[in-house]
């Protein structure tokens, strides 16, 4: 809006001010004649208001109060207009506006108000015409970073430059992926905190609030109704509307952008995921081809499962490229199988601990209800049958668990003595969880029935046949004592 300065300049001697004191930098909000002797009922506050006068009589009293109410109610100026009914300014109203910090103006004869409201919509008309012009070269700019070949970074960047503050832009879980100035990372961190409670009003929730004096905006961003990461923008307060539009688009084009990458890395994900079926199949040979065929490389000698379930829809797209982004470049195209709620993946070893970090972060923050399972490092062959374990393993996982198959493998030495293949491999029946049932009782029929909810002549029937598929006799104290600890080492029991 125009200011006081402005519309006095733009005037010239038609509009004055009436002391040598230099005009405050006050924005006009209109211009309002009245010959009230009250008008503030009419008023918002800022208005420039013109009169004649006529209402005053000149009466240091009455000067006082009329100043005082304007000046209450935030007038930005009071404009007397000379000739009609005073010649020349009143003392009583000069005083009175210095004591009450009210700027007075004179309008000299035979000026007519409708000029300074001419000249104030003139002025009002061509700051709204910079400021579009303005905004769209910010709108322009920000479609061009998208454009080029960095277009996160420079969005981030041209966005922050154009509200004259800062923005970052941030995981679903509220990590800092981009902050610029570098120098407000602390800024971004502190709006990163902000996320934990917009999650619960919800996926697609805003929110705006006070961090170092300044207004931050923190804004959603989706992909095909995912949340896929935050922009948080902050700048002097109060955010003008043009800046709440640019966050808006810098928002847009960053979903944009989210979507384009998720596109692009659907078709390989797609082969890879191709290459783990094979493996968790058993058929290595036609895994290792289709990897070479695919310019996968080498497929690694040995490697761990790591399944994670329960995730919530979606959410397992999005551990995937949680994984991908903690793991080295060299290293981030991962063999996964995942669906809407489930990721599995095929590891390095060497890679666990980073993939780990990052299944930790999506459960705590947003999957307290998973249930993850890591098995132990499974020769290439071997790979097919650990799968087996990994999925009894998830049938008493308690949710919001992380169980690693391999550190129950410390401490029972000798348990490769005891192959669990034929039991897991069954599918005629739950032979795991019926000998599991079976060993925790000691034998007793009656009672291990009734924990699985199945007749007492049904579960003998599946302990004689895991006897036979197993090749053991499970009331010899030793065989027994030999499969409880190998069935605890494999997270069965």
């Amino acid at each position: 809006m125009p200011t006081l300065v402005a519309l006095c300049r733009a005037l010239g001697p038609d509009l004055a001010p009436v002391s040598d004191l230099p005009l405050p930098e006050v924005e006009v909000s209109g211009v309002h004649v009245s010959e009230l002797t009250d008008p503030t009922p009419y008023l918002q506050g800022g208005e420039l208001l013109l009169t004649t006068g006529m209402g005053l009589t000149g009466h240091a009293a009455q000067a006082r109060a009329y100043a005082a109410r304007l000046a209450r109610h935030g007038v930005a100026g009071l404009g007397l207009g000379l000739g009609p009914i005073h010649d020349a300014v009143p003392r009583t109203l000069v005083d009175a506006c210095e004591a009450a910090g009210l700027v007075l103006l004179v309008v000299p004869a035979p000026t007519p108000f409708l000029m300074v409201a001419r000249t104030y919509w003139k002025l009002l008309a061509q700051a709204g015409h910079e400021g579009l012009s303005s905004a769209l070269g910010a709108h322009r700019d920000l479609v061009r970073a998208a454009a080029g070949p960095a277009p996160v970074p420079t969005v981030v960047r041209t966005l922050a430059a154009a509200v004259e503050g800062w923005a970052a832009h941030l995981t679903p879980a509220g990590q800092v992926l981009e902050v610029w100035p570098k120098a407000r990372g602390s800024s971004a961190r502190q709006a990163a905190e902000e996320v934990r409670r917009l999650r619960t009003a919800g996926p697609h929730s805003s929110a705006t609030f006070p961090i170092e004096g300044e207004d931050v905006v923190l804004q959603p961003l989706s992909s095909r109704g995912r949340l896929t990461g935050y922009v948080a923008t902050g700048c002097p307060r109060p955010m003008r509307a043009q800046d709440q539009q640019l966050v808006l688009t810098a928002c847009s084009l960053l979903a944009l952008q989210t979507e384009q990458h998720r596109r692009g890395t659907a078709g390989p994900r797609s082969s890879r995921a191709c290459v783990a079926r094979l493996v968790t199949s058993g058929y290595v040979d036609a895994a290792r081809s289709l990897s070479g065929d695919l310019g996968l490389g080498v497929l690694p000698a040995s490697l761990r499962i790591l399944a994670a379930v329960d995730l919530g829809e979606g959410r397992g797209l999005d551990l995937q490229d949680l994984v991908e982004q903690a793991l080295p470049s060299s290293r981030s195209q991962v063999l996964a199988i995942g669906g809407s709620g489930e990721l599995w993946m095929l590891l390095r070893d060497s890679d666990v601990t980073p993939v780990l970090d990052a299944v930790r972060q999506l459960v705590l923050a947003q999957a307290p209800r998973a249930r993850v399972v890591l098995s132990a490092l499974a020769p290439l062959s071997e790979v097919a049958r650990h799968t087996g374990f990994v999925q009894q393993a998830l049938t008493v996982v308690q949710p919001g668990e992380l169980r690693d198959l391999a550190s129950r493998d410390q401490g029972f030495p000798g348990l490769d003595v005891v192959d669990l293949g034929p039991i897991v491999d069954y599918t005629r029946a739950d032979l795991v969880r019926s000998v599991v049932a079976y060993l925790r009782h000691r034998g007793h029929w009656q009672d291990a029935a009734r924990d699985l909810g199945i007749h007492r002549n049904t579960l003998r029937h599946r302990i004689g046949t895991a006897c036979q598929v197993m090749n053991a006799d499970l009331n010899d104290p030793d065989v027994a004592s030999r499969m409880w600890l190998a069935l605890r080492a494999a997270g069965l029991a």
